[in-house]
């Protein structure tokens, strides 16, 4: 799939523009535009790929018994696993607050990995199908709490580590930081 990256220095103020926020109202990334149609939200942009370049194979077919699994994994990787994560990213001005959020954290990914552990220790991918967008958005959030949730559980640091030296992960530089002029 043709794409061309635009890294947006956010110090800099490029995410805050504009031009930016008329393509993202709350300034943040990723957002893509294809063919003139602006999508924003990361689980909105692999739903929509996914499904739009349905020969990938990346999303199980909609009438597939494995669409609900799919789409049970792509909403819960934002909306139970990355919600936890972002706080420790938020609201810890003092070194209370960020001991108090960490240890929120760690007790949750506790929770968190009991979905993940079953599957993960039996399987390859989250899919019994084989690789999906599913991984593609659990590979996002997942390193954000590595030493909670990656680190101590051998099947989920597998997971990660099949997931980092994919081809087309390395190839993206999907899990390295880019360099910014």
């Amino acid at each position: 799939v043709p794409y061309q990256d635009h890294f947006l220095r956010k110090k800099a103020g490029q995410m805050n523009t504009p031009e930016y926020r008329k393509l993202n109202p709350m300034g943040r990334v990723p957002t893509i535009v294809d063919n003139g149609k602006v999508i924003f939200e990361s689980a909105a942009i692999c739903l929509y790929l996914a499904d739009k370049f349905a020969d990938r194979g990346l999303a199980p077919k909609i009438d597939s018994p494995e669409r609900a699994d799919y789409l049970q994994w792509m909403v819960w990787s934002v909306g139970s696993l990355e919600c936890v994560i972002a706080r420790m990213f938020t609201h810890v001005s003092t070194d209370e607050e960020k001991q108090v959020t960490h240890k929120f954290v760690k007790e949750q990914c506790e929770i968190l990995k009991l979905a993940l552990l079953p599957v993960l220790s039996k399987q390859q991918y989250i899919l019994t199908s084989g690789f999906s967008a599913a991984d593609i958005m659990l590979a996002a959030v997942l390193p954000g709490a590595w030493e909670y949730i990656v680190e101590p559980n051998p099947e989920i640091k597998a997971y990660m580590e099949r997931l980092m030296n994919r081809p087309a992960a390395i190839k993206t530089k999907v899990f390295e930081m880019p360099v910014m002029a």
